[in-house]
C-alpha cells in the first residue's frame, strides 16, 4: 500500500510541475505579467532586463554581453520606460 501511496504522490508532483511549467514558464506563458513581447520588461530567463540611461552605455553593455556569449547584440530604446535595453541583433 505505501509503494501505490508514493506512486501516487510522485505522479501528482510530476502532473503539477507540468501543468505550471505550461501556464507559467517557457514561451507558452500567457494571462501574467511574465508574458513576453516587446513591451515586457522580462528577458528569456525571467529576469528584469537592465535598462540604461544613454544609449552610449547601453552600446557598452552590449559590447560587453556580445563578448561574453559570442553573439551580435544591438540596443534599442523601449517604448514602455524610455530606457535604452539590449538584445540579439537579427
Amino acid at each position: 500500500m505505501t509503494t501505490w501511496a508514493v506512486l501516487g504522490v510522485a505522479v501528482a508532483a510530476v502532473g503539477l510541475v507540468w501543468y505550471w511549467s505550461g501556464r507559467y514558464g517557457g514561451r507558452a506563458r500567457r494571462g501574467t505579467s511574465l508574458v513576453r513581447g516587446p513591451h515586457t520588461h522580462v528577458n528569456a530567463k525571467g529576469r528584469a532586463k537592465v535598462g540604461y540611461a544613454t544609449r552610449e552605455d547601453a552600446l557598452a553593455g552590449a559590447r560587453r554581453a556580445s563578448a561574453r556569449d559570442g553573439a551580435p547584440m544591438s540596443v534599442y530604446r523601449c517604448d514602455t520606460c524610455a530606457r535604452w535595453h539590449v538584445g540579439h541583433a537579427k
